[in-house]
């Protein structure tokens, strides 16, 4: 299915598909009344009616069309459009030839999936790095590192080893994590990344090479596969990577590998542009869709952002990169108002060894305005008490919990209300009481992160969760509510 101007046109191997919108039907005339007229009109043209194609390319101004001489039909696709309309006319010269147009993949839809498993909770611990190379929306190449985590993050932790498996004596002969990034990025070349979870496996990366003596960390643009998909509007229980797969007839991946869940993120997002007939790069998938794509620079990784205003994709297009407002760059996360542009990421930097958690992202419908920018992180005001009626064995029962960054689409008040009915008692900042901080998205590690890991390091025991840890604990991630 490919998107023209108010119409969408699906080619098989004996037809072409124009579904019109109900305006654009009404413009031209056609009778859709009853109880359908809502859903526009569909026209159906046998390819045998059609002898042969003109094409007018889009401009950035100016509409284009493909002519379909033969059935008195004109595709007429809008600025900008200009691959939708050769991806169009490529599926139609291919359905002439006798080829199914659906079997292939999307035109300019180039990118390497990637998907990491670490050796403990700590970011930094990666022991085996997964890369997918899409060409054309096509599987190509593919490629597995395993790596003995940087050193002083090399302790592997059973909860790591139910997720992937992999032991330390598994990578007692491999290379250090600093020693395998040269080929993962060599094998990356200059095509952007991707991931199911993108926020956690960058994070993973730069914490891995900051970790590692005399290592840079990468600098690149990245696309998250769960972003796209929350922003795709699949009537699905949930989004987490299987559902997703299996929803779109794509490959479902292993649970416990990490290759598999590179290949199937990839294949994902594919189907996502082919879904939404979006052929083209990644960077114009995301933006179509609405989203910047997320960037690793300078140290800082900025996640992949809804942007209602469109100030940042523009911005991205001409070159300019880490649109995040500049309080959230700072980590202040009670300052950042975004001056009208919602730049909030999904949640979901996850601990655990491959990207299978769902965590929060904007559940606005596009077009609708969402709340303010600023008031999903804003702090509340009251803090309601614990509940004495909270089970003994509540994950969160006896716990000090701050939370910080962005948790959309739930406020910090709910989650507060809710942490106090499972018996932990709420703070605002972290102190020597603190146990666990909760880490929403932010564009980059904020002050109370960083208080976190300071008091860790002088031997307090602060656990710092994921926003999935935090619903898998509240039954949130369950019944999403996206």
């Amino acid at each position: 299915m490919i998107s023209a101007h108010g119409s969408t046109v699906t080619v098989t191997t004996s037809s072409v598909t124009v579904h019109r919108t109900a305006l654009l039907a009404a413009l031209l005339g056609e009778d859709i009344a009853g109880e359908d007229a809502a859903a526009g009109s569909t026209v159906e043209i046998p390819l045998s009616e059609i002898t042969g194609t003109e094409l007018q390319e889009p401009t950035a101004v100016d509409v284009g069309w493909v002519e379909l001489t033969g059935a008195n039909e004109r595709i007429v696709f809008s600025p900008n459009q200009q691959d939708n309309a050769r991806a169009f006319l490529a599926d139609l010269e291919a359905a002439q030839r006798g080829e199914d147009p659906s079997a292939g993949g999307v035109a300019g839809l180039d990118f390497v999936a990637l998907a990491v498993s670490t050796a403990n909770g700590r970011y930094g611990s990666v022991c085996q790095v997964s890369a997918a190379r899409f060409t054309d929306g096509e599987l190509h190449d593919d490629k597995t590192w395993l790596c003995r985590p940087p050193e002083g993050l090399d302790n592997f932790e059973d909860t790591s080893l139910a997720a992937h498996g992999i032991t330390a004596e598994d990578v007692s002969d491999s290379p250090r994590f600093g020693e395998i990034l040269g080929d993962v990025l060599e094998f990356v070349g200059s095509d952007p990344l991707l991931a199911y979870n993108a926020q956690f496996v960058a994070t993973a990366l730069r914490d891995a090479a900051a970790a590692s003596a005399g290592t840079a960390a990468p600098e690149a643009l990245f696309g998250c596969t769960l972003a796209l998909a929350r922003h795709s509007d699949l009537d699905l229980p949930d989004h987490r990577l299987p559902t997703i797969a299996e929803g779109l007839g794509v490959e479902v991946p292993s649970p416990d590998n990490a290759p598999s869940h590179a290949r199937a993120a990839g294949a994902v997002t594919v189907a996502l542009a082919q879904r939404a007939g979006r052929p083209g790069s990644l960077m114009e998938l995301f933006h179509a869709t609405g989203l910047t794509l997320g960037e690793i620079a300078d140290g800082k990784v900025v996640s992949v952002l809804k942007d209602r205003s469109g100030a940042g994709r523009s911005l991205q297009a001409r070159g300019v990169t880490s649109p995040a407002p500049q309080a959230a760059m700072r980590g202040e996360e009670d300052k950042a108002t975004g001056a009208g542009t919602d730049f909030r990421a999904p949640a979901g930097a996850g601990s655990s060894a491959t990207e299978t958690g769902a965590g929060a992202d904007d559940g606005t419908e596009q077009g609708k305005r969402g709340p303010a920018p600023w008031q999903a992180v804003a702090t509340p005001d009251e803090i309601p008490e614990p509940s004495a009626a909270a089970s003994p064995d509540d994950p969160l029962n006896g716990q000090n919990v701050t939370l910080t960054g962005d948790f959309e689409p739930y406020d910090k008040g709910m989650l507060w209300s809710a942490i106090a009915e499972h018996g932990g008692q709420v703070a605002k900042n972290v102190t020597k009481k603190s146990t666990i901080l909760v880490t929403g998205a932010w564009a980059s590690k904020t002050s109370k992160e960083k208080r976190a890991e300071e008091l860790n390091e002088k031997g307090q025991d602060i656990q710092i969760w994921s926003a999935d840890q935090l619903y898998e604990a509240l039954g949130l991630d369950e019944q999403p509510p996206f």
